[in-house]
């Protein structure tokens, strides 16, 4: 008797992030757990992660910006999370400011938001993801 598998697809949502650097300090975005993250948001669908990257430093921080390049993807897992228990894929992107167009979004679909610069040094001792620190100095080097 042949016995089949049937896959079961991993499914998880996929937030796009930019690394943004203005005067040599990169934006940072306090989220609900009082972490400080990447600016940026979930793919909608039909959309590429470039272009859910440009849409969302636009609402959020009111940055008209290009994308440079790809810095990381990673798996990060939010235990007290609704959505993300299970894991949501994290794509990282070096993004240039071409022009400030607006302004910050205060209140977003995850509530309140705080937005701030940080120098390289800052981060270090940052309530922050290690995996964004990653990125933000991989990302530093290719700025």
């Amino acid at each position: 008797m042949n016995k089949t598998t049937t896959y079961t697809p991993y499914i998880i949502p996929v937030s796009v992030k930019g690394v943004v650097f203005d005067g040599g300090k990169v934006w940072l975005r306090q989220n609900e757990r009082n972490e400080w993250e990447l600016p940026g948001g979930k793919l909608d669908e039909g959309e590429q992660p470039e272009q859910t990257i440009k849409r969302e430093l636009q609402e959020e921080l009111g940055f008209e910006t290009d994308v440079k390049d790809i810095i990381q993807s990673y798996l990060y897992i939010i235990k007290t999370s609704n959505d993300e228990s299970r894991g949501v894929l994290v794509i990282s992107y070096l993004c240039q400011i071409l022009k400030k167009t607006g302004k910050f979004e205060i209140n977003s679909e995850a509530g309140p938001s705080k937005f701030k610069q940080f120098s390289l040094e800052e981060i270090k001792d940052l309530n922050i993801p290690e995996f964004y620190k990653k990125a933000i100095l991989k990302a530093s080097k290719l700025n």
